[in-house]
């Protein structure tokens, strides 16, 4: 194997090994999730996610930067 192609291999797996696809119930976008460690949960978005509470503007016209229900379906993914 050429050293190209094991960093390459390296590469991917840092992005994307380990990772689980998590599926919200509420508005079925799905992420994918790593426990990284106890303090430490990584997640992936794609880039065509429409999570409608993550779009929406909180009052003062800030965007939500949590959905609840996602992190329950993280939360219940991880305690499986």
């Amino acid at each position: 194997m050429t050293r190209s192609l094991m960093r390459d291999g390296h590469r991917e797996e840092q992005l994307h090994g380990d990772f689980h696809p998590v599926t919200c119930g509420s508005c079925a976008t799905t992420v994918l999730v790593r426990r990284a460690s106890a303090q430490q949960t990584s997640i992936q978005w794609p880039a065509d996610a429409a999570c409608p509470e993550l779009l929406d503007r909180g009052a003062a016209g800030t965007p939500v930067r949590a959905c609840g229900r996602l992190a329950a379906a993280i939360r219940a993914a991880e305690a499986q």
